[in-house]
């Protein structure tokens, strides 16, 4: 509780139209309160004074701030009572009244959604976990119930820090603004170097891991499906445990257009095998067009090493047009 400096009070007067003041008749014996807690911005006669008469209670005030406090002394205590005509037996210049302002603060629990939703629209992840400094809230008026409005955000996406600022009332229509500030993480799932890898290897599911980790500690741009690093060469030495992103690795067909592959089908638990000619270049796990010389029908397939394609399930085989065929046969012959 902060207090205040000594305060006067000043009553205000009823005035007739003559300009006489005029004060009830004192009927009932008034003594001052000693502590009081105010619920609203004005002060009454009656927080002041108990056992007051009929219509003797008015506004003679503003309260004090929220979470703050006056105190009002004996002499004052007296001119006030004097002023309204209160009957003080056994006034004395010692008795005083304080009066607080009632308040309440802010929790990080009112904070935090705010924060969240500010940092999703920012990028953050969507579930993230933010960690609020500790913070001074301010003593806003017990009566407000507005919300607090998060006027800014400053979000650091590479070191997970925040500064979040926030405006609420202070009562009587004014505003107060603070600042919080935090740590942002999250759990994210990225593909990472099972082993070192070699500068030129293409890259197998065995060479991937996949893990979790803090999302501080994830480069931007990181994989997240093993499929986007099979098949791709190493521009130079991965090491063991590093999170793989788009730069480290570069496209590489280990099956060129126009050259033989093995077709196989599995189905039922049965495989067949057919020859046939790559349509497309592709990568270890790529999808690519295959034509089937003896049929003349395209299916697609999945490249599984430098001469073998597996029809993927449920393709349906295409007839191939008078161009492709000439074009795979123009391509057969130069790759022989």
């Amino acid at each position: 509780m902060i207090h205040g400096a000594r305060r006067h009070i000043c009553a205000t007067a009823l005035a007739l139209g003559s300009g006489v003041l005029f004060a009830p008749a004192a009927s009932i014996a008034s003594a001052p309160r000693g502590h009081v807690t105010l619920h609203t911005a004005r002060v009454h006669l009656s927080d002041l004074f108990t056992d007051l008469g009929a219509d003797q209670d008015c506004d003679i005030g503003p309260a004090p701030a929220a979470g703050q406090n006056i105190t009002i002394g004996g002499a004052q205590l007296q001119a006030i009572a004097a002023q309204y005509g209160l009957d003080w037996p056994g006034a004395s210049d010692t008795a005083q009244t304080t009066l607080t302002r009632a308040s309440r603060s802010i929790s990080s629990n009112e904070l935090l959604p705010l924060i969240t939703t500010a940092l999703q629209e920012r990028g953050a992840p969507s579930l993230p976990n933010i960690d609020l400094a500790p913070f001074q809230s301010p003593a806003i008026p017990e009566e407000e119930s507005a919300p607090p409005h998060l006027r800014n955000l400053v979000y650091d996406a590479s070191h997970g820090r925040l500064s979040a600022f926030f405006i609420v009332p202070a009562g009587d229509g004014a505003t107060q603004s603070f600042r919080v500030d935090g740590v942002v993480s999250a759990s994210a799932t990225v593909v990472t170097a099972a082993r070192d890898i070699a500068p030129g290897q293409i890259v197998t599911r065995e060479d991937l891991d996949i893990v979790t980790e803090d999302s501080r500690r994830i480069p931007a741009r990181s994989l997240v499906d093993p499929r986007d690093a099979i098949g791709r060469a190493a521009r130079a030495t991965i090491a063991k445990n590093t999170p793989l992103i788009p730069d480290l690795l570069v496209k590489q067909d280990v099956v060129e257009k126009g050259s033989p592959v093995i077709l196989a089908v599995s189905s039922a638990g049965l495989r067949v095998t057919a020859s046939g000619v790559a349509l497309d270049g592709g990568g270890l796990g790529e999808r690519i067009h295959v034509l089937n010389p003896s049929s003349h029908m395209v299916v697609i397939g999945e490249v599984i090493d430098k001469s073998r394609v597996d029809v993927l399930p449920g393709s349906i085989p295409a007839p191939a047009d008078q161009r492709t065929l000439r074009a795979a046969s123009q391509g057969t012959r130069s790759s022989i």
